[in-house]
């Protein structure tokens, strides 16, 4: 179903002009980074919901969204931050999530490796937590 959700939406955004920078590379690189950028967020997710009681994650959850948003790169640029936080926001899921979309789609660049590590980190460290937290209520 998401695949399918993907289709349409690159369908409608080609429609409407957009033009990828990608290249062939970018067909294998996109849906890697997407996986990571899933699979981190959704450890994470899964953690909240397993831990806390579904007020708090809702509140937590809405909390670290628009927090993430703002400092990940999302909204705001992150060469609109100080040059010595700018490191720090890029290993942020959402800072590394953006960060190499962005060099991908928008400016062609190959597969980057930094980001990749960090969303396999974030994805390895939220699914494990996830794994060894959760708990049914």
């Amino acid at each position: 179903m998401e695949l399918l959700q993907a289709a349409v939406i690159m369908a409608v955004a080609l429609a409407l002009g957009w033009s990828p920078h990608g290249g062939g590379a970018a067909i294998v690189t996109v849906p890697l980074l997407v996986g990571l950028g899933t699979a981190a967020f959704s450890g994470f997710a899964l953690l909240m919901a397993g831990t806390l009681r579904a007020e708090a994650t809702l509140a937590a959850a809405n909390l670290v969204y628009v927090v993430l948003l703002g400092v990940g790169g999302v909204v705001f640029p992150l060469a609109k931050f100080p040059a010595g936080i700018r490191p720090v926001l890029q290993l942020l899921p959402t800072g590394a999530l953006s960060t190499a979309l962005r060099g991908v789609l928008a400016y062609g660049a190959g597969l980057p490796v930094k980001e990749t590590a960090a969303l396999a980190v974030w994805a390895v460290a939220g699914i494990v937590l996830a794994a060894r937290c959760f708990r049914w209520e």
